[in-house]
């Protein structure tokens, strides 16, 4: 070693602040007099003699550089990281198989005989992109494969309508909801530490609030009703129409009993319905809005029908004065584009 490269590593020991590091300078320091064994050297430093043999073959090849690169050992590869088992996580999560971590490890323990403990079960259920989740109710006797036709071709569904051409069409999503004074009760923003009390209403009346989306244009219609049926529902199809009296209108909306089916005579002029498969209420954006106008309402109790028909009214009047929102809900995915398209 040369009185410069010596001159470098003792002004090194003297700033360097990682022990580690420092250590491996002394190491090598303490080698540069050729009187000291290696053994001795790695005594004096508290280290193996094998390392010792590395950091003064570091230095030979790197300088003090060289005693600064640390070793990065690859490990050894967890059992969960095996392809078979992470596909199989990848599809349980996919199909919400579990309620909770000892659940799917139990399921890890009879599929793949691997144990995990509470941490790690929870750590590989957040590493494979898991989160808890509250999923949809669907109807078994949903078909699904109908659902997807009815996005594929919503386009020759109305192209088969034979509306009158030059002629302005709107194109309405409809639907009901139920409110009533057996009010919902949802989370709400607290203190950590405080238990929330709230009331809970458990009167059983209730109303039902008619709505309908435009597609399009962003307009929204809504009719609050004491109670559902076939001449009900008439009037709040004739209250679509006259929203445009000039235009046709589409209406989109589900097979419920009170609902005209296509091609009844009872129809009011210049509307025409498409129904929707059965059991996909997914497939209407009104369902969104319902979940919205619920969140206002919840948590509350309210004196009376009347008082519950005013917070619905008011919950909805920024839906009627602000296209953006109904356009919002409805998105710009499938059933905008083929509206649009036809």
């Amino acid at each position: 070693m040369s009185d410069a490269q010596k001159a470098v590593l003792v002004q090194s020991v003297k700033v360097e602040k990682d022990s580690v590091f420092r250590d491996r300078m002394r190491a090598v320091l303490l080698a540069t007099d050729g009187t000291r064994r290696v053994v001795d050297i790695a005594a004096h430093v508290g280290r193996a003699a094998s390392a010792v043999e590395r950091w003064l073959d570091a230095f030979t090849k790197g300088g003090v550089d060289g005693l600064r690169q640390r070793r990065h050992a690859p490990g050894r590869q967890s059992v969960m990281q095996a392809p078979d088992v992470q596909r199989d996580l990848a599809a349980g999560l996919r199909e919400g198989r579990w309620r909770t971590a000892p659940q799917m490890a139990a399921w890890l323990v009879q599929t793949h005989g691997i144990s995990l403990c509470k941490t790690q079960s929870y750590y590989w259920l957040g590493k494979s992109g898991g989160a808890l989740k509250m999923p949809r109710p669907v109807h078994t006797r949903k078909d699904a494969a109908a659902a997807v036709a009815f996005q594929e071709h919503l386009f020759e569904n109305l192209v088969g309508l034979n509306l009158p051409v030059g002629v302005p069409v709107k194109v309405w999503v409809q639907d009901e909801a139920r409110i009533g004074l057996h009010d919902p009760q949802r989370r709400c923003w607290a203190l950590r530490g405080v238990r929330v009390v709230k009331a809970r209403q458990q009167e059983y009346e209730w109303c039902y609030v008619c709505g309908a989306l435009e597609v399009l244009s962003g307009a929204a219609e809504f009719r609050i009703l004491p109670t559902v049926g076939l001449e009900l529902t008439h009037g709040f199809l004739e209250q679509i129409a006259a929203s445009d009296p000039q235009a046709q209108h589409v209406v989109i909306w589900d097979q419920a009993g009170f609902h005209h089916r296509e091609g009844d005579p009872r129809t009011p002029p210049r509307v025409h319905l498409l129904a929707l498969p059965a059991y996909s209420p997914e497939l209407n954006p009104v369902e969104r809005l319902w979940d919205l106008l619920k969140d206002t309402l919840c948590n509350r109790v309210y004196h009376g029908i009347q008082a519950l028909e005013d917070a619905a009214c008011e919950a909805l009047q920024p839906f009627l004065q602000d296209a953006a929102r109904v356009r919002s809900l409805v998105g710009d995915g499938w059933l905008r584009a083929q509206a649009n398209a036809s």
